[in-house]
């Protein structure tokens, strides 16, 4: 069964889209277009560009080298936070303190680079006859929001990487005489550049699965700690959602842009119209379905401990099985091929 994937960003918790995706997959549910933007680009270059198309097998080896190898013996509360002072496959501190005046990151991302290159099958992820991808990054001069898909050009690890060049940690990615910034800066669900890689056929029929990485706090912070955590949520969480009223607010929309392009009649003018056109590219939003975690503090963000990662990943197995569950009515183990495509003729049905 093909799906439409939306990633979000939040460091070290997409290991929870990493286990999520990892389940979907094998269940034979497998993302025919995907949109990310930061940890979530990351993850989708990995699905995307999957070498010889084992998603699962990109995803673990991905985040294999993102999770850090710590001694066991370390204190639990040392071990989450042994990433602030570098991820050797990720990133490292900057160390040219003779140029400080200068700096306009505390970082170098030149590991994940290296990583992204490893990992990667860039022809594959080129290649949108087998998937289609888009990522998004901030233009730091403009402020405006840039979709890099590679249905409009070859994409690379800069594309990737500025999705997730977040200041002032990361610095600005340099792209065809431009500087970009982690797109979660400006919004942090990438669906509008999905909408934009849908064909008029899959935008009434194909189903959409969007992992909320950040879902609502829904509390008061209670000391300076909950505060930090609550201003980047806030920054994060899921501003589509709101603008809508939430997941249903948004099926709503869908169903009213659906009544409203039955009046206008096939030949009508309006059709041929730009913005017409991407009005009615959001009766996607019907198709939608969201599968939503317990809530994360953002503090999480930079736990690349292997204890912290597995608990994410679980965390991510244990919501899509919930998720499946849900649909089918029952709990599903499956044991054979057999069953991975009757559960997911299953799933389709339901779905659609």
């Amino acid at each position: 069964m093909d799906i439409a994937l939306v990633l979000q960003g939040g460091g070290a918790l997409g290991a929870y889209e990493y286990g999520a995706v990892t389940e979907l997959v094998r269940n034979g549910i497998n993302p025919k277009i995907v949109a990310g933007v930061s940890i979530g680009a990351i993850n989708s270059a990995a699905i995307a560009g999957a070498k010889d198309g084992d998603i699962v097998g990109s995803l673990t080896e991905l985040w294999r080298r993102l999770t850090l190898d710590l001694p066991k013996f370390f204190p639990e509360q040392l071990l989450k936070n042994m990433a602030l002072f570098g991820n050797p496959n990720f990133y490292f501190l900057r160390t040219d303190w003779w140029q400080y005046n200068a700096w306009t990151s505390f970082c170098d991302t030149r590991p994940i680079h290296k990583t992204l290159e490893q990992v990667i099958d860039w022809d594959r992820l080129n290649d949108t006859k087998t998937i289609r991808i888009a990522v998004t990054a901030v233009n730091v001069a403009t402020g405006t929001q840039t979709h890099f898909s590679n249905a409009e050009r070859r994409l690379d690890s800069r594309h990737i990487i500025a999705s997730g060049s977040l200041p002032p940690g990361f610095p600005a990615t340099l792209i065809d005489g431009q500087h970009y910034w982690d797109g979660g800066l400006f919004d942090n669900t990438p669906l509008p550049p999905l909408f934009d890689l849908l064909t008029e056929d899959e935008t009434e029929n194909l189903p959409i699965i969007m992992i909320d990485l950040i879902p609502n706090a829904d509390h008061v912070p209670k000391n300076l700690h909950d505060v930090r955590n609550r201003m980047s949520e806030l920054s994060f969480e899921n501003r589509f959602w709101d603008e809508y009223g939430g997941h249903q607010g948004l099926v709503e929309h869908a169903r009213i842009l659906n009544e409203i392009d039955k009046l206008v009649p096939v030949n009508h003018p309006l059709r041929r119209e730009r913005e017409y056109r991407r009005m009615m590219e959001y009766c996607a939003c019907r198709n939608l379905h969201v599968i939503t975690p317990s809530h994360q503090t953002m503090s999480e963000g930079h736990d690349f401990s292997p204890a912290g990662i597995s608990h994410r990943y679980q965390s991510g197995v244990a919501a899509v099985r919930s998720f499946l569950e849900g649909q089918f009515g029952k709990t599903h183990s499956l044991k054979s091929e057999r069953q991975n495509v009757a559960k997911a003729a299953m799933l389709e049905n339901v779905l659609n």
